[in-house]
């Protein structure tokens, strides 16, 4: 391969890590401006309907552990193309969603789909980058802040632009994992030509205090992202917004994580201490969740979305490259991102579900705010557990 050629395969397939990242949230993102929608028609309550949102992501820990098997098996890049093609699928059957079974059946094979592609992901990168694993975590990052984003924002608009019910609205994310498959298969082509045999097993380092620690924080970091996904809309409403600029809100939060996963990464690789970066996105993540818990008025969700939007968009890219800071190989990568993540995930899941039931025993969003900012004072403690020996880039290239 020439060197002209070999450049457009780089480019081609940063492209698909792009375009395949991307599909990671918007069947998580869509439900949130439609969540009063799909609870007064399949008449669900607050806790119900929060499954929507914890389910995928328990679905991505508990299935997590799938990713290293499949991956020895038949290589990252066919890994990853299975699960879109499942993701597909399973985004789809959401038009057919008139009853709720059906919704949280998509909902947990969607789950299952996500669960193997994010560590797949990641091995491939610690395979084909290994010496850009921080910038390629980053465009693996602002791929998923642009899906989510996406997923936010859009929805109800192309629903309304192309007069469709809300099924449709939703099974349509579907052609975005289509899309993403064939330029992810044409990228991967010459790679998926050169998978020989299987490589070791490698197991998860369960007996690993740092490994354990840093699926806590991923779990925490998690969890508070997603109950803030679920709930920031119903809680700008209640700040007198109405529900089109609530929608608006939770667009903005998404795209200040997407922003945010594009300028972080160059950060962090001039500025490498792990335990700084850490510990000041934990501390205005607190600042915008104890606003929404305490404060009421109009400019609040806006200014929180920024806050959030910045705090959790640098939070799960140090999340994501925290495994990858202490493997040698894509195997190993694999297996350290896979038990990071499984987990991770199930961590996570509990947070929509929590907030969710405090919301029906209290009648009120504020607690389940105040409840985010108590798990984010534990992330805060967590880091410098995790850190407390020293500077975390000296342990890291160590």
């Amino acid at each position: 391969m020439n060197k002209m050629n070999k450049v457009s395969l780089t480019i081609l397939t940063v492209a698909a890590i792009l375009l395949v990242s991307m599909n990671m949230r918007p069947a998580i993102t869509s439900i949130a401006p439609l969540l009063e929608t799909i609870q007064a028609k399949l008449s669900l309550n607050s806790t119900v309907v929060s499954l929507l949102t914890a389910i995928p992501v328990i679905c991505m820990g508990l299935f997590a552990p799938l990713a290293p098997i499949l991956s020895r098996r038949i290589g990252f890049e066919r890994a990853v193309s299975y699960c879109l093609i499942l993701i597909a699928i399973a985004t789809g059957l959401r038009y057919f969603a008139s009853n709720a079974l059906v919704m949280l059946a998509s909902t947990a094979i969607i789950g299952v789909g996500l669960a193997v592609a994010g560590p797949s992901i990641s091995g491939f990168i610690k395979k084909y980058f290994p010496q850009q694993v921080a910038l390629m975590i980053g465009v693996y990052s602002i791929g998923i802040g642009l899906g989510a984003s996406l997923g936010a924002g859009i929805t109800v608009p192309l629903q309304h632009i192309f007069n469709v019910k809300w099924t449709f609205a939703l099974a349509g994310w579907g052609l975005l994992a289509l899309l993403s498959l064939f330029i992810w298969l044409y990228a991967t082509k010459e790679a998926r030509a050169n998978i020989s045999g299987q490589s070791n097993k490698k197991k998860f380092p369960w007996r690993n205090k740092r490994a354990i620690l840093i699926m806590v924080f991923f779990g925490l970091q998690g969890s508070l992202n997603y109950s803030v996904t679920a709930w920031i809309v119903p809680v700008s409403q209640k700040n007198e917004l109405s529900l089109t600029a609530a929608g608006t809100v939770i667009t903005l939060f998404s795209l200040v994580q997407t922003a945010t996963g594009f300028i972080i990464p160059a950060l962090v690789s001039k500025f490498p201490n792990r335990l700084v970066w850490m510990l000041s996105s934990s501390f205005v993540t607190l600042i915008g969740l104890t606003l929404l818990s305490f404060v009421r008025y109009e400019f609040i969700p806006w200014t929180s979305a920024v806050l959030l939007g910045v705090g959790s968009g640098a939070l799960f890219f140090l999340a994501l490259l925290l495994p990858l800071d202490y493997t040698n190989n894509a195997e190993d990568a694999g297996a350290w991102t896979s038990m990071v993540q499984c987990g991770g995930y199930m961590i996570a899941g509990l947070g929509p579900a929590l907030t969710g039931w405090i919301v029906d025993i209290t009648n009120s969003y504020k607690y389940a705010f105040v409840v985010m900012s108590i798990l984010c004072v534990f992330m805060i403690l967590l880091c410098f557990s995790l850190y407390r020996s020293g500077d975390a880039r000296e342990e890291i290239t160590a």
